[in-house]
């Protein structure tokens, strides 16, 4: 890995590491009710939720790159292509890879689809970003 590439991956693997912890706050204040009433709240983990989605995005094309691949069309592929690298299991990068839908479903006006897709999310993070992280910094290590 080059010093570019580096200089391109530390700065996002800094951020996530600095705002999952968050994960435990949001799930703990933020509910249907909540979301559905609190336009500030709502537009607040929103928001966090893309940006993290888009930090992943950002790592996981430049780690595509780096292995020398052709980083795919979609970012939902580009995630399929990391997450079956970090995930043993073929299940466990698709399941990885539903990031970039839930990125998508954000942009959409369904207050009910998008909680249901921010609910998804925050359960997903424990099992997904360890080993992401994990994987992220062996390679800037290599």
């Amino acid at each position: 890995m080059t010093k570019t590439d580096r200089s391109k991956l530390i700065p996002n693997l800094d951020y996530l590491k600095r705002e999952l912890p968050f994960v435990s706050e949001y799930k703990r204040e933020v509910d249907w009710k909540v979301y559905q009433n609190q336009r500030s709240k709502r537009l607040e983990i929103e928001r966090w939720v893309e940006s993290l989605i888009i930090a992943t995005l950002d790592i996981a094309k430049v780690l595509v790159a780096v292995k020398g691949n052709e980083i795919p069309e979609t970012s939902r592929e580009v995630l399929f292509q990391i997450g079956s690298q970090v995930f043993g299991r073929e299940e466990e990068a698709e399941s990885f890879s539903e990031f970039a839908r839930i990125r998508n479903t954000l942009a959409h006006r369904y207050l009910d689809v998008r909680w249901e897709d921010i609910k998804r999310f925050l359960n997903m993070v424990p099992e997904f970003y360890p080993p992401f992280l994990e994987f992220v910094e062996k390679m800037i290590e290599e």
